[in-house]
């Protein structure tokens, strides 16, 4: 599965760029409830949970990893308070470059030819949209199953 739960404090968060409402993490330090101690280093989190990660906040923390990246994608923190989101920019990505290949693909059989860049951007579109899109559901459905509430993915 790609979703798991990291129930601690959060002692060290260090954003190393900000890009629309992602914001990538250098890296997140966790001390665990049972002592231990857990980095992440390259965390992706959008900016509705990144407003909720500062250093001593306490509480659960959800996580996800996609193909390619790692991040946070929801927390409910021992006040009370909750944040919910996660990026969907790789899905579009991915469905663009599905789209793009489609017509590459397309325009090249017109002159009886086939082009290897429109296939490929196929064959990794297709499917990286259907696997980001599963990351992102079993995040919502996760951090529902926690809370009992719904959610409406950013």
């Amino acid at each position: 599965m790609a979703v798991s739960v990291i129930e601690g404090t959060l002692e060290g968060a260090v954003v190393k760029r900000i890009r629309g409402k992602t914001r990538i993490y250098q890296s997140l330090q966790f001390r665990l409830r049972d002592g231990s101690s857990r980095s992440i280093a390259k965390a992706i989190v959008h900016e509705d949970v990144a407003a909720l990660l500062e250093p001593g906040t306490s509480g659960r923390f959800y996580l996800y990893t996609a193909i390619d990246h790692r991040g946070i994608h929801g927390v409910r923190d021992d006040r009370g308070r909750e944040a919910f989101g996660i990026s969907r920019v790789n899905e579009y990505a991915m469905l663009a470059s599905a789209g793009i290949g489609i017509a590459l693909t397309g325009l090249y059989l017109t002159d009886n030819k086939v082009s290897f860049w429109g296939l490929l951007c196929i064959v990794l579109g297709i499917p990286g949209y259907f696997l980001y899109r599963q990351v992102r559901l079993d995040a919502t459905r996760q951090f529902e199953a926690h809370g009992g509430r719904a959610v409406t993915p950013a």
